[in-house]
Parts: C-alpha cells; structure tokens; sequence
C-alpha cells in the first residue's frame, strides 16, 4: 500500500471535522444606550461559546467585544487599551465576567 493510499483510507475511516457555523457580530456599542448593553453582552457570549477553541482566554474575549465599542464607549476604552501591554495597569482585560 502507497503512502496516498494509506492517507486515503486513513481519512475515509475519520468523521468529517465539527465546524462551527459563523455567527452574526454583535452590534456596535456607543455607550448613549445603556439598554443595549445586555444584549450587546449577550451576543458576545453565544459567539464565545459557539467557538471556545477561539475564545479560550478572557483577555481574548474582551479584545473582541471591545472592537466594537465605538465613539463615547471607544474613547472610554482607549486608555486602557493603550496600556495593554502592561499587566500591572490591565486589571480591566483580567476577567470577562468582572467587566
């Protein structure tokens, strides 16, 4: 038996791979409508939880919720943004469920 053979055999005896279906971005949040923010919370975790391959780390998460913080909520994350790098000043991306 070849090696395209026994590739061929190998890979016909295996289930097709799970794959997530994608999932709609939650909306942007301007931080005007505080109503919105439950379903804003709300969508980000159906995508966390339908991908937790991607979504292992809260500071994951919350670099992705963040992006779509937009005009007064944006400017009120940018500092912390900023300091990222610095774990000393980045308690607020040390947990998701304390954000």
């Amino acid at each position: 038996m070849d090696n395209c053979q026994a590739a061929s055999s190998s890979e016909a005896s295996r289930p097709p791979a799970f794959k997530t279906p994608s999932m709609k971005s939650p909306e942007c949040i301007d931080g005007t409508q505080p109503f919105k923010v439950r379903s804003f919370i709300q969508s980000c975790q159906l995508i966390f939880h339908n991908d937790p391959a991607n979504f292992s780390q809260d500071r994951k998460k919350l670099l992705y919720a963040t992006s779509f913080f937009i005009a007064r909520a944006s400017k009120w994350i940018e500092p912390y943004l900023s300091n990222f790098t610095n774990q000393d000043q980045n308690y607020l991306f040390a947990s998701w469920k304390l954000f």
